[in-house]
């Protein structure tokens, strides 16, 4: 899973302490702790895994399926995806300025989606360093990688 993300399992018999100060009276009880929050939260969604996973995905900012792999979400930020198709459409002098709004946005992340955003900003730079063909040509190079 994703380094920002921990699961555990804690037997509340065992730990009985730790059962009343997080006020635990059944089984199973799900509580879910955002950095910094030491109270906690309770997860009363759906019992199956899937929407445990859809409930971790939107806390956390994953995108994982219930065996942990990536989905096709995985690394997409909405927010950039429309910056990226105005940057596409523009001339070289407009890109610089799409670029900057870009960058602001990237700001505005955090975790593994600042990680994401500034793959955004570097495919971006390339592009603009580089040329209108730099993505097209990283896809070919990159498909060619794979297919050794």
């Amino acid at each position: 899973m994703d380094e920002d993300v921990v699961i555990a399992n804690l037997d509340a018999d065992t730990h009985k302490d730790l059962a009343e100060k997080y006020g635990v009276s059944g089984f199973p009880t799900l509580k879910f702790f955002p950095k910094g929050n030491k109270v906690g939260e309770d997860y009363d969604g759906g019992r199956d895994l899937d929407d445990f996973v859809n409930f971790i995905n939107e806390k956390c900012g994953t995108s994982r399926d219930g065996k942990g792999q990536l989905t096709s979400k995985a690394g997409i930020i909405a927010a950039l995806d429309s910056l990226v198709k105005e940057f596409l459409s523009a001339s070289q002098d407009e890109k610089k300025t799409v670029f900057a709004r870009m960058e602001e946005e990237v700001k505005k992340l955090k975790g593994s989606m600042a990680r994401n955003g500034k793959i955004y900003l570097k495919a971006a730079k390339s592009c603009m360093d580089k040329g209108a063909d730099y993505a097209k040509n990283e896809m070919e190079r990159l498909e060619r990688m794979l297919a050794k």
